[in-house]
């Protein structure tokens, strides 16, 4: 099978893991909505599963029709490239906006209790506007309104910049919590069991947007890089699967390192589960009786 042509091997690569990013955030959207699991950090982490379900939702399936030789045009090739910086831009920027609030928690706990829902709206917003400014300029871009430096700046800059306020925010929380005294209160205990949930989400995002990253400095210095090899196509293929599996990462994570939220998964499992198990104890049952009776 050839790897540096579309075929039904990437198809189903992308379709299942589209198929599990809308399934995964679009349960984490409801869990955190329907299981009063509605602290004000979990306020951010509802925005960044609608990024990241909005990315198994348009993302994505716009990749694949740009691929298919028969479905693409200028117009979904365009479509797909805008969608996915917004969506990607989004998720990041959000991932960015909540290591900088898990920061303020740990390192002024007095402060931060007394934060306001102005403030954490004007976090959760933050993000979608930054995306779409980023978004904007590109399509200024495709009309040749905007100079190709400064474009290369700003496409350069907008992912590395929350990457390192994300680094350097966890180092910060890392170095706090090695000066805290062993003897702290609950409080501040949850407050650091939540910042090293986030870190191991800010790890694995960081993990899987780091290819994609460094292609995208390479090639806005020097856009012949990007066609250049014999496996190109392959590669960049690999390199989309890992920058689109980063809107997975958080549905994978929570269940292990967020207790609440894996008591209400379990409970709605349950939920689903019994039901069906009454039916099937019905059923048999009453197979069993008309067995004996037809005896």
């Amino acid at each position: 099978m050839d790897f540096n042509s579309w075929n039904i091997l990437w198809e189903l690569c992308f379709g299942l893991l589209a198929a599990l990013i809308v399934v995964g955030n679009s349960l984490t959207i409801w869990i955190f909505l329907k299981q009063k699991l509605r602290k004000r950090a979990h306020f951010l982490l509802i925005s960044l599963a609608a990024a990241d379900l909005l990315v198994g939702l348009l993302t994505v399936p716009l990749y694949m029709v740009v691929n298919l030789p028969d479905t693409s045009t200028p117009e979904t090739f365009y479509a797909s490239v805008y969608v996915d910086i917004c969506t990607g831009l989004t998720s990041i920027f959000t991932l960015a906006v909540i290591a900088l609030e898990r920061m303020y928690a740990v390192g002024w706990p007095l402060r931060h209790r007394t934060l306001s829902l102005r403030a954490y709206t004007f976090a959760i917003v933050t993000p979608w506007i930054l995306a779409a400014t980023v978004t904007s300029i590109r399509v200024l871009r495709a009309y040749r309104l905007i100079g190709l430096t400064g474009f290369n700046v700003v496409i350069s800059v907008s992912p590395t910049a929350p990457s390192l306020v994300i680094c350097s925010a966890y180092c910060f929380i890392w170095w706090k919590r090695k000066k805290r005294p062993v003897n702290r209160n609950q409080q501040i205990q949850g407050e650091t069991k939540l910042a090293k949930t986030l870190f191991f989400i800010m790890g694995a995002s960081l993990l899987t947007w780091l290819p994609f990253q460094m292609i995208t400095i390479i090639t806005s210095i020097s856009w012949s890089f990007l066609f250049s090899g014999s496996n190109r196509f392959g590669i960049i293929c690999i390199i989309k699967l890992l920058q689109f599996s980063n809107s997975l990462v958080n549905v994978i994570i929570y269940p292990f390192r967020i207790s609440e939220f894996k008591g209400a998964l379990l409970r709605m499992l349950r939920g689903f589960i019994t039901p069906f198990s009454r039916k099937t104890s019905i059923r048999r049952r009453t197979e069993d009786v008309n067995r004996e009776t037809a005896i």
